[in-house]
């Protein structure tokens, strides 16, 4: 063999840094990568699929792809994996990529980045196309991280470990070339860090106590930080400290569920409070808020902390807002949880077992024929859909209706995904559900407005058989503005479209489908669906006429 032959066999078989990211992706845990494919990521998905039998999931359009892995995170509670290519490729993320970011999701997206590539030799990619990602993400205070060369791998990991520690979406910039650049030496993987457990301090679990037994009316708050650190579940430390205390656990929505089928359990806390929830919250003297961050919607604009002693459970607990005193315990939501439980121990309380609170009534059931309650349809729903389900819930006016009037029975069974109030953000993310955890029957609620914007993620559930239900709540108009355009006293012509048959639409594309007029409809529709065959559109055409409770908050 010549030395010219034996230099080309040898960069033939060189593995690129392309291949080494493909490697990485499999070494921390990418079991699903959501794409929509072009030159510039290519090779990564050949490698992951040829190499590796990562499953690639093609969605139809790139906001789609990031909202796919946003909704595995949500669902799982594990690290989202995405990526799509340059230019046009990488903008059509941004609304997805803003709500992973609002939503605090672990997620990282790899994409694909021309800006590098000279426009006199490559006019199309390197000009028409070039656009460094950073530009438009640096504004609006996404996070990269660009590969420089060789040590992308590295990089990439290091990418990955921050999107978990920082619960936030990384991008992941591969600027041109990598699939030629041979990899460094490889890099053997690093043993996981180790957190050292940080101990509670002693004397704000007293103080915490001593502000708890001065109180009248307690309420308990748990949060995402509760979900994320393990402290649910119905013998978890947030249902033992409810018992201690006699006290009713409230949520914020992403911790819908947080107590399973616990009788403590009351409905969410802030905006969306209604009923026996917000009579409960109206009494209290103190909240005990755990792992929630108390923004102005859950606090509903101050109102539900003012003139309250409020106990934070935070790893960074700050003075809640418009609250009399502020009293903190810092730590992990779990770990500060079971400190004050033992605390109470400690002072001989003992449990107290509350009965549970009554599902909220529909009051005054306004369907006719052909136009259903958006309550009432919940509650039928909440009785026909299997027990053991995820619901996921899109952006829009019917928003708080599956909300409300559905039972949520375990942490991550209410996925809510308008963080950043953008309609179309679910469909995608509900898909993704389903492939990650196929047993656990995954429900999107979502606007006709909302399916309009996203049908090509519903032909990805169709194509991939996927057992997902949509249940849209079709109201023909544009919701959210019909409320404000009463609110307002404005002629209301300009957001009503008709009641389109979404039902037909939805079996042209594949899906199986059924037109709901009445609530006695949904059991056979459901008893009917194929659920091997994929998912099943409910066309469930709802009255106007009924106002979101949460819209005097927002």
């Amino acid at each position: 063999m010549t030395a010219t032959s034996s230099a080309a066999r040898t960069t033939a078989t060189a593995r690129t840094c392309t291949e080494e990211l493909a490697d990485v992706l499999v070494e921390l845990g990418c079991e699903h990568l959501f794409t929509l494919m072009g030159a510039g990521n290519l090779w990564l998905i050949h490698h992951l699929d040829i190499r590796h039998g990562v499953p690639v999931h093609h969605l139809r359009h790139e906001n789609g792809a990031v909202g796919a892995a946003d909704g595995y995170a949500r669902a799982t509670g594990r690290l989202g994996w995405c990526t799509v290519t340059q230019g046009p490729g990488f903008t059509n993320t941004i609304t997805a990529l803003l709500t992973a970011d609002r939503g605090r999701v672990p997620m990282v997206l790899l994409v694909s980045d021309t800006s590098n590539l000279d426009p006199e030799r490559f006019p199309f990619a390197g000009g028409v196309q070039a656009l460094a990602p950073e530009l438009l993400l640096a504004p609006i205070g996404i996070a990269t991280v660009r590969a420089t060369g060789s040590d992308a791998a590295q990089q990439l990991r290091e990418a990955a470990a921050r999107a978990v520690a920082e619960s936030r979406p990384i991008v992941f910039v591969m600027p041109a070339g990598l699939d030629r650049l041979p990899a460094g030496p490889a890099a053997p993987p690093e043993p996981a860090a180790t957190v050292p457990a940080v101990p509670v301090p002693a004397d704000e679990v007293n103080a915490a106590a001593d502000a708890i037994d001065a109180a009248e009316h307690v309420v308990l708050l748990a949060g995402l930080g509760a979900v994320a650190a393990g402290a649910g579940g119905v013998d978890g430390p947030v249902a033992r400290l409810a018992e201690l205390l006699g006290a009713r656990v409230t949520t914020t929505v992403p911790a819908a569920g947080i107590l399973g089928g616990h009788p403590a359990a009351a409905g969410p806390f802030g905006g969306f409070s209604i009923g026996a929830t917000e009579r409960l919250v109206q009494e209290a003297d103190c909240i005990v808020a755990i792992g929630a961050s108390l923004n102005l919607f859950q606090t509903r604009k101050g109102e539900f902390t003012r003139g309250r002693t409020v106990v934070r459970i935070d790893t960074d607990p700050a003075p809640a807002r418009s609250a009399a005193r502020t009293v903190s315990i810092t730590g992990d939501a779990r770990v500060a949880t079971e400190a004050l439980v033992a605390e109470f121990e400690r002072r001989g309380r003992t449990p107290v077992l509350l009965p549970p609170l009554p599902p909220e009534p529909v009051v005054g059931d306004v369907s006719t024929p052909g136009r259903i309650d958006p309550r009432a349809l919940a509650v039928e729903l909440d009785r026909v859909l299997p027990a053991d389900r995820r619901i996921f819930v899109d952006n829009g006016h019917f928003g708080a209706f599956p909300m409300l009037w559905l039972q949520h029975r375990a942490p991550r069974s209410l996925i809510w995904m308008p963080d950043f109030g953008a309609v179309g953000s679910s469909l995608a993310a509900s898909y993704a559900g389903a492939v990650a955890d196929p047993h656990t029957q995954s429900v999107l609620f979502i606007g006709d407005c909302g399916l309009y914007l996203t049908l090509g993620d519903l032909e990805t559930a169709v194509r991939e058989r996927t057992p997902l239900v949509v249940v849209c709540m079709n109201d023909g108009a544009a919701g959210s503005e019909l409320a404000h355009m009463k609110d307002w006293g404005v002629p209301p012509d300009q957001a009503v479209f008709g009641y389109a048959d979404l039902a037909a639409l939805g079996a042209g594309m594949g899906a199986q489908a059924a037109a709901i007029h009445g609530v006695e409809d949904l059991a056979p529709a459901l008893a009917g669906w194929r659920r091997e065959d994929g998912p099943l559109l409910l066309d469930c055409h709802i009255s106007r006429e009924v106002r979101s409770p949460i819209y005097d908050h927002v």
